[in-house]
């Protein structure tokens, strides 16, 4: 069987990034072996599930502390570092027939190792829209980005976005649709009826996702519902859940908000309740979504987010709107018993078709 070497975005936790990895493994780790290349020391939500189809974990650690100033200076710094670490694991573990980067700008380290040492397939996949904050990052990603087109043989992108605003040439890049787990987020778990009023907002704990803005819509909703509840599921990243928690605090929440971590129920959470909330600053996809939607749950999302995940049941604000008007749209829903869950046609994101494309991929003929 061909040897596939996966390259995360971090570790496996309950990512969009790491549900689509998962996702391929899931399904063709009986034509493939798959081996995984993570960059934290920290065991997350997939490893388990992971090893249990036998591949290897292969780990380089970034820095893990909290400085986020450490972390930035590492990021610009460590290049040289992590291709030695990288060809080092390969040549340990390999040989490998493809490298499959889902690692963003830094994939250009990954795929260059991969030339190098002669794997023949050699593909980047971006998952989210970049954004440059600043003049040293738009260098270091600007100067990735060519080392990803000129040594990657295969681009891929979860949406049109997603493309435009990583590759040089998105003339030559594929859109492939994220997959979701179409037999975890079944119709089958939806509850008939809702008695209560319950949103949700599902990803990591981070700035981008922006939990802040959803707790502040929850605000507004209150004030006429003051029994809502807002369920929040994720992993912390760089601290930003005591940030969330001191915006509950302040507005005088906690009796309103449940912080779930990323390894909770999401089904059985989004079975109850009666909007999924994405608000996010950037969103490559927003594979959440789907899942929602494949719940028959409504979605309200920010107008950042690419609509390529919309089927019919999201419904794009913006964020300069303000937090009343996003509430007023959620109060709507309840007051017009909407509570029904809707059926939503989610099925060009199952995976049979997706898994055909990644199987041509593999094998050099897509």
């Amino acid at each position: 069987m061909k040897k596939i070497l996966l390259v995360s975005c971090g570790g496996l936790g309950n990512g969009g990034v790491q549900a689509v990895m998962m996702s391929i493994v899931r399904k063709l780790h009986c034509e493939y072996i798959f081996d995984m290349l993570l960059f934290t020391s920290e065991k997350r939500f997939y490893d388990d599930e992971f090893l249990s189809y036998g591949g290897k974990i292969m780990r380089i650690p970034r820095y893990e502390g909290h400085s986020n100033l450490r972390a930035r200076a590492d990021y610009y710094i460590r290049g040289h570092k992590l291709y030695r670490s990288v060809i080092e694991n390969i040549i340990e573990n390999g040989p490998y027939d493809v490298i499959h980067c889902n690692d963003e700008f830094e994939s250009a380290i990954m795929i260059k190792a991969a030339a190098r040492l002669n794997i023949p397939i050699r593909i980047a996949h971006t998952h989210l829209i970049t954004k440059h904050t600043n003049l040293l990052e738009r260098f270091v990603n600007g100067y990735r980005a060519l080392v990803i087109e000129k040594y990657a043989t295969k681009k891929l992108g979860c949406s049109e976005k997603a493309c435009d605003s990583f590759y040089f040439n998105k003339n030559n890049a594929m859109i492939i649709n994220n997959t979701y787990d179409e037999e975890k987020f079944s119709k089958h778990y939806i509850k008939k009826d809702l008695n209560n009023f319950n949103i949700i907002q599902i990803g990591s704990f981070n700035y981008i996702k922006n939990q802040i803005f959803t707790i502040k819509v929850l605000n507004e909703i209150v004030k006429c519902y003051p029994k809502t509840k807002l369920r929040l599921v994720g992993f912390d990243m760089d601290n930003y859940l005591d940030y969330i928690s001191r915006e509950i605090e302040k507005l005088n929440l906690g009796d309103n908000v449940d912080i779930f971590p990323s390894d909770a129920d999401t089904p059985a959470l989004l079975s109850d309740s009666i909007a999924l909330l994405l608000p996010s600053l950037q969103e490559g996809f927003g594979i959440v979504l789907v899942e929602a939607q494949a719940m028959g749950v409504r979605c309200l999302a920010s107008t950042n987010v690419p609509d390529t995940a919309n089927c019919g049941g999201v419904e794009f604000l913006k964020l300069e709107d303000g937090p009343e008007i996003w509430a007023n749209k959620i109060i709507s829903y309840y007051e017009k018993n909407e509570l029904i869950k809707k059926d939503f046609d989610v099925s060009r994101f199952d995976s049979k078709e997706v898994m055909a494309v990644y199987r041509k991929l593999y094998e050099g003929i897509e």
